[in-house]
């Protein structure tokens, strides 16, 4: 299997220090996969709540591994506060979704006391690469904000920014997609690129244009025919839906017919927070896990180098 950003990754997490994540109702087999795999591979510990012995059915031996800690807690509500306070308090670094529903765990995350809110908003992030196209590119959003104004886009630009900076050193370019690139009325999304693109053109730490036809934001050629005299020539690294269904849209052909390696997570809290779907497959799954570690294993390194370690 050809090498690929998150077979890379895994290579390059350090096992110094073990990131724990935390996961509420852990019994559920869309994370069993991930979490066992990270474990075993050493760069994993957790924190597992729920019924104790749905999770030893479900882990097997890694239930009772030295590196993970079993909490009994049934009900919905009080495993996503646990969790969230086991973020909060130090005892674990990251969460990940169990079985419990999205607004359930986000509701934990952005109580205004005991939660773990960081950034403005949380935006879902689809980082992937496109199969013999090196180079690590990111969807925002396919999970979260369904139809976004002006101001909530540009903190969605922003997460993606800030999480794309945790990776690479260049400056990103960011693709406002729309139909076309000629703004019109009768396209909403075309103003509404617009709108950002102008909020956005001073911003020295990316470049942003829109709007912008996907073809344009991934193939040089397409550029080159049509004539295009933008920055961005076919080589976008984030790519910024209008709206919610346009982006699951965008997440599902990456997943069924590009077959691109790809994982996702909600940014923006104090801590990544890994969500994935029962319709994901084990890499997927895999992949979305590592990311949440890597992520907070690069905020360790800033903070060291912050406070002069």
């Amino acid at each position: 299997m050809s090498e690929n950003f998150f077979s890379r990754l895994v290579s390059s997490l350090g096992e110094q220090r073990k990131c724990r994540v935390a996961i509420p109702l852990a019994n559920d087999e869309a994370c069993a996969y991930a979490v066992c795999q990270a474990v075993k591979t050493g760069i994993l510990s957790a924190t597992l709540i729920g019924d104790p012995e749905q999770i030893r059915s479900m882990y097997g031996d890694v239930a009772g591994h030295e590196q993970v800690t079993l909490l009994n807690e049934t009900d919905e509500k009080a495993a996503c506060a646990k969790a969230v306070s086991e973020v909060r308090e130090g005892r674990c670094d990251i969460l990940m979704k169990g079985m419990v529903a999205t607004s359930s765990l986000l509701k934990a995350v952005l109580n205004s006391t005991t939660g773990l809110r960081k950034n403005p908003i949380l935006s879902h992030l689809t980082f992937f690469e496109f199969p013999g196209k090196p180079g690590l590119k990111i969807l925002t959003d396919a999970a979260m904000c369904i139809a976004p104004d002006a101001e909530t886009l540009v903190k969605e630009i922003e997460n993606a920014c800030e999480a794309f900076a945790s990776f690479e050193s260049s400056r990103p370019l960011v693709a406002l997609l729309a139909a076309n690139e000629k703004i019109s009325d009768k396209m909403p999304s075309t103003r509404l690129a617009e709108q950002v693109a102008a909020m956005l053109k001073n911003n020295e730490g990316m470049v942003v244009e829109g709007p912008i036809s996907f073809d344009l934001a991934v193939s040089e050629d397409s550029a080159k025919i049509k004539k295009y005299q933008g920055k961005i020539q076919g080589n976008a690294d984030i790519f910024v839906v209008p709206r919610l269904d346009t982006g699951n849209a965008f997440y599902k052909s990456l997943q069924y017919y590009v077959k691109a390696p790809m994982g996702g997570l909600l940014y923006g809290a104090r801590c990544p927070v890994v969500l994935t779907s029962r319709a994901d497959d084990n890499a997927t799954k895999f992949n979305s896990l590592l990311l949440g570690i890597a992520i907070w294993q690069k905020s360790l390194g800033r903070a060291g180098m912050q406070s002069g370690m």
